[in-house]
């Protein structure tokens, strides 16, 4: 058992949560130690129906999975040790506070949250030997969790894009440009826009940097009807000054580096 593992995990369920909207109804306990009432309602209901109330308080950020890289290793959990965790945070009986509306009661975490929880985690997920050794070579600490936790993600699981990772990591570990920031800007870039391989990377960089010359305000897309379905909700919360020049300066930075290859 990787009992540091577990240790992290606990932590992240235990949490005290606010619900978004007080109109999510928890029966919560009032006291940790008088199970009672709550657990008895939450348990009684549906598999279903225990998921559907308590998956949006328990549904991991980036930063939780992060925080596992202390205690993983690049090849990631294997499946028994994965069902192993589960077995012993199930038999923990863990409830966690949440506060709602000025007071605070405690939630059970029956199985069914559990297991979608560690599921979303992506702790068996492994990092390539060659992407892991740029990460350690470049980066130490919570840049370090950031980055590999990153590149556990599934749009690193096709083996076109894996093989683009495997050649841009070590890359830029070599010439002193990977850095946490660059990962996150990476993922989140080609899992948006889909590229899979470094043409595909470059020409979709060049047409970002472009449709910001052109028009500065309008987010780019790659697919017309993604534009009409998602650009007036996108522009408004993600595409303020601080992003566009965010997207800008990470875009010229990575053709830069292609340059120097």
């Amino acid at each position: 058992m990787n009992t540091d593992l577990l240790a992290i995990v606990r932590g992240q369920l235990r949490r005290t949560r606010t619900p978004p909207s007080s109109r999510i109804d928890l029966p919560l306990n009032a006291e940790e130690s008088a199970p009672g009432q709550a657990m008895g309602a939450i348990l009684k209901m549906a598999e279903f129906e225990q998921e559907l109330l308590l998956s949006p308080l328990f549904t991991p950020v980036q930063s939780d999975r992060a925080a596992c890289e202390a205690a993983l290793v690049p090849a990631g959990l294997s499946s028994a040790a994965q069902a192993a965790l589960l077995a012993a945070l199930v038999a923990e009986t863990l409830s966690c506070p949440v506060r709602v509306g000025g007071r605070t009661g405690f939630a059970p975490l029956p199985e069914v949250v559990v297991a979608r929880y560690l599921r979303l985690l992506g702790l068996g997920f492994p990092v390539d030997e060659a992407v892991a050794s740029a990460i350690d070579q470049a980066l130490v600490g919570e840049a370090r969790h950031m980055a590999m936790s990153l590149a556990r993600r599934p749009v690193w699981s096709a083996p076109l894009a894996a093989e683009l990772l495997r050649r841009l990591l070590p890359l830029w570990a070599r010439l002193g440009t990977l850095s946490e920031a660059r990962m996150t800007f990476l993922t989140e870039f080609v899992r948006t826009y889909r590229c899979r391989t470094e043409p595909d990377l470059i020409r979709s960089l060049r047409s970002l940097l472009e449709s910001y010359r052109i028009d500065p305000d309008h987010p780019y897309y790659q697919n017309p009807a993604l534009e009409e379905k998602q650009a007036e909700s996108i522009r408004s919360h993600q595409c303020d000054e601080t992003v566009r020049l965010h997207r800008i300066s990470m875009a010229r930075e990575i053709l830069e580096d292609f340059n120097k290859s």
